[in-house]
């Protein structure tokens, strides 16, 4: 979910043909859409500015980088924002795993909202926004996850620092595990 120029979607799509499996590529290919809220770093406490079209990876961008660095093969790609097209999707589709890029919290709020429910019990919701207060703190709002998807918080790995991945320390990656009983 979010796939800016393909890089991430070309390590996936490896992967993906490796195991025999699908890569369901989600993107506006048109850049962000305009911001609704504010995003806040949680260890500098600044604001990080975004503005409509930021990000922007065109869908023939990202098909030939992908083409470049993977196997575009594997992968379905899914034109629209993230709001409009998981709606759209059959009822019947479900995720081993989710990696979400979205960088806006409405963003990331939309995939939680529709994608979370089609993620396998035991599967991983890998979130490239750890650094940033109004996403990580989703992950843990019991009466959000309760009221939008009838299920506890699951919390999330690598809350304000992101996974140690970096040689100065951490990353903007984290993740969170669906229980196997939601």
């Amino acid at each position: 979910f979010g796939c800016f120029k393909g890089g991430a979607t070309a390590s996936l799509s490896l992967v993906c043909a490796a195991t025999d499996r699908r890569l369901i590529v989600f993107d506006s290919f048109q850049g962000l859409p305009a911001p609704q809220e504010v995003v806040e770093n949680i260890g500098s406490g600044k604001v990080v500015h975004y503005s409509a079209g930021d990000l922007l990876g065109t869908l023939a961008e990202v098909k030939v980088n992908v083409a470049r660095g993977g196997r575009v093969g594997y992968c379905t790609f899914v034109e629209g924002f993230f709001d409009e097209t998981l709606q759209t999707r059959p009822a019947d589709e479900r995720y081993a795993m989710i990696f979400e890029d979205a960088d806006l919290p409405e963003s990331v709020r939309a995939v939680l909202t529709h994608a979370w429910p089609r993620l396998a019990p035991g599967g991983i919701y890998w979130c490239h926004e750890a650094l940033d207060y109004q996403v990580v703190q989703m992950f843990f709002d019991q009466s959000w996850w309760k009221e939008n998807l009838g299920c506890k918080p699951p919390g999330f790995v690598g809350s304000g620092i992101g996974l140690p991945l970096e040689p100065n320390g951490g990353s903007c990656l984290g993740y969170a595990i669906k229980p196997a009983a939601d």
